[in-house]
């Protein structure tokens, strides 16, 4: 019989990012000393592939005691719902001229390693009719007779609202607030091994719609689709159960709903509600496509759609060798079909940690499957188990608070894409 491989930690993001979207790299040093993000644990075992672990900075884990008097709510308000429109076209044509605007001197630049000075370039407009590239520093200052402002430097996420001064010579894109629509950004963000300018769309009420949370959830259900269909081409088997493929032993649907669940920040749902943050991903993915959260990674080096540390990444790739996953960490995250594989190999793989008996018993429901898959994901696979065996269930007794939450979200997001989507968990 193989050696069981040991699977260890994944903390959950939450509770230390104000917006919703996940801080991107690329940060000056002063914005360094305030940017919150994952740190990762490696722990190790003889012998034994490492599994990194997702654990929060700047804040010590909680105490059971004090963990266990907060309350594992799911808070929902009405979320934005904008007059139905596609932006996907537009988005691309912005992003477009953001990438082929000049680099010009002051754009980047970068002493002994550190980014000490930048500019933006915005391309902006409004629901139709011409768009505007937009060039300005740190502070918003520009000579092209807009205002420009925002709450939270997040980076390739960061929310803009920019308003015309009407000004001689300014772009006749409109007079308000409202009416202004930030459809693409580029700023540096750190590359390894240095520095590179990104372009992105960050989420906007304005985008908020149907058709583009439609077409977000599409994209993430094509990314699904593809995994399970080369784990079946490949015949890549469980590791659990020979007879059946990784995609016969998986459920649909559980990729789709984890991926999301990985964006969703806990404190953000207070104030807007999970449904809001739910259409933030899915509008996200919508504008970036391949690129969606290509640029999340934290300092330890978690990287992409999944929040992969390399560690993880090839232990997945190690133990399914048949599903051929790309040899290069940053390449497979970035890689979104890629990526998306590996999530779905590295369900499989929690498995392991269950004994036969408890295997079985956790199988045969769909509740306690999706419930195990998610906790182990976000925790520790094998304590997730001996929980389970303690309290017959995956977040009992004193769990980490943010691994009951990630559980409880991954929960409604299933309901969720039920409801909305007829997608069945």
């Amino acid at each position: 019989m193989s050696k069981r491989p040991v699977l260890l930690s994944r903390k959950f993001l939450g509770f230390l990012i104000l917006s919703g979207a996940l801080a991107l790299s690329g940060m000056t040093p002063a914005e360094a000393a305030a940017k919150k993000h994952r740190t990762h644990t490696v722990h190790k075992k003889a012998a034994v592939p490492k599994h990194a672990a997702h654990r929060k900075s700047s804040r010590k884990v909680a105490k059971a005691k004090r963990v266990k008097s907060q309350p594992v709510v799911i808070v929902t308000k009405a979320p934005n719902d904008a007059p139905d429109f596609d932006f996907q076209p537009r988005i691309r044509e912005a992003q477009e001229l953001a990438a082929r605007a000049p680099v010009l001197p002051g754009d980047m630049v970068v002493e002994g390693g550190n980014l000490v000075r930048f500019n933006w370039v915005l391309v902006v407009g409004q629901k139709t009719g011409p768009l505007t590239v937009l060039r300005m520093d740190e502070k918003g200052n520009n000579s092209q007779g807009f205002i420009v402002t925002w709450q939270v430097n997040n980076y390739l996420n960061t929310k803009f609202t920019v308003e015309s001064t009407g000004a001689p010579g300014t772009p006749a894109i409109g007079s308000t607030a409202g009416n202004i629509i930030v459809f693409a950004q580029r700023r540096p963000v750190r590359a390894k091994g240095g520095w590179e300018e990104a372009v992105y769309t960050a989420y906007a009420p304005e985008l908020d719609t149907r058709k583009m949370r439609d077409a977000g959830l599409d994209y993430l259900r094509t990314l699904e689709h593809l995994a399970y269909n080369r784990v079946n081409s490949h015949d890549v088997r469980s590791r659990t159960a020979p007879d059946k493929t990784v995609a016969e032993r998986i459920p649909r649907n559980m990729v789709l709903r984890l991926m999301i669940t990985e964006h969703v920040d806990p404190l953000r749902m207070k104030y807007v509600g999970i449904e809001q943050c739910v259409h933030e991903v899915l509008i996200t993915i919508a504008a970036n496509r391949d690129k969606a959260y290509a640029y999340a990674r934290s300092s330890a080096g978690a990287l992409g759609l999944p929040q992969f540390m390399e560690s993880s990444y090839h232990m997945v790739r190690d133990n399914y060798p048949s599903a051929r996953l790309e040899p290069n960490f940053d390449l497979g995250m970035t890689n979104l079909h890629n990526a998306v594989l590996a999530s779905l190999l590295l369900l499989d793989l929690e498995l392991t940690e269950l004994p036969r008996a408890a295997l079985k018993q956790v199988t045969e429901s769909s509740h306690h499957f999706a419930a195990f898959l998610a906790a182990g994901y976000n925790r520790n696979p094998a304590k997730v188990a001996k929980t389970f065996q303690r309290t017959k269930s995956m977040t009992g007794g004193p769990v980490p608070f943010e691994n009951k939450m990630y559980v409880r979200i991954q929960g409604w997001v299933g309901g969720f894409l039920e409801r909305e989507y007829r997608l069945p968990g």
